[in-house]
């Protein structure tokens, strides 16, 4: 474990603040209630969290570096597990792509697949 969530957000309009949850159903195409978007999961650290306010889905307590260095690998929170893709271009975090679908809840631990 190198981190856990710390808030989960859902956006169902574009313009309107995010609603915080304490658990959420992840399916395919992001978390229920999302709106959609081009990419399923958007993952954010809380430091980046509380400075810029990135319309992101899960917020983990871990340092901004150590979740870019995840591009590329598998994850899993909760019951669901995820593939982190790319860096966004405007804002910060990282976007994912549901491997899995499942519960995220707050304080869930990030697991990180070993490197194949």
């Amino acid at each position: 474990m190198i981190a856990t969530v710390s808030s989960l957000y859902i956006y169902p309009d574009s313009d309107a603040p995010g609603q915080e949850l304490d658990s959420v159903e992840v399916t395919e195409s992001g978390p229920e209630g999302n709106r959609s978007k081009k990419h399923a999961v958007h993952l954010v650290s809380v430091d980046d969290y509380v400075e810029t306010h990135p319309k992101a889905n899960i917020v983990l307590d871990m340092d901004s570096s150590a979740l870019e260095k995840l591009v590329g690998r598998i994850v899993r929170l909760g019951d669901c597990t995820l593939e982190v893709t790319q860096t966004p271009s405007q804002c910060a975090g990282v976007y994912a792509r549901v491997v899995e679908p499942g519960t995220v809840s707050v304080e869930d631990s990030l697991l990180v697949a070993a490197p194949e």
